[in-house]
């Protein structure tokens, strides 16, 4: 296990003007296992370019050449995505119902129970072929 950034999303990495890459806002960072990162920033992707499987096959493709997961941790990509979301709506209907909600929360609820509809209705079309 090692500290993970835990919420590398589109909002949380910036490039400056020599195209030099960094990462921002560190107040979801845990200790646990490294697929997390690579689990959480794929599973954004696909919801920022309404679930385009090639993108998150490149994201992979490039983490996995310069980071070595086990089978184990391979196989527990999906699950991970699907865990992700599913805990911001719950913790973001939990804000809500509790009156502790922004528009940014609610927003985030509706973006995430679309993502998980078609993402899991996109993946049940490829394994039905």
């Amino acid at each position: 296990m090692q500290f993970v950034h835990s919420d590398i999303n589109e909002q949380n990495i910036v490039v400056d003007s020599n195209d030099e890459i960094g990462i921002i806002d560190f107040n979801d960072m845990i200790c646990s296992y490294k697929v997390i990162d690579i689990a959480h920033a794929i599973g954004y992707a696909l919801a920022a370019q309404n679930i385009d499987f090639e993108v998150g096959q490149k994201m992979y493709e490039g983490y996995c050449s310069v980071i070595n997961l086990s089978p184990t941790e391979l196989n527990l990509i999906f699950d991970l995505i699907v865990a992700r979301f599913t805990l911001s709506i719950v913790l973001g209907n939990k804000a809500i119902r509790d009156g502790d909600a922004n528009s940014y929360v609610v927003d985030c609820v509706k973006q995430n129970e679309k993502f998980l509809n078609l993402f899991s209705s996109q993946i049940q079309q490829l394994f039905n072929k």
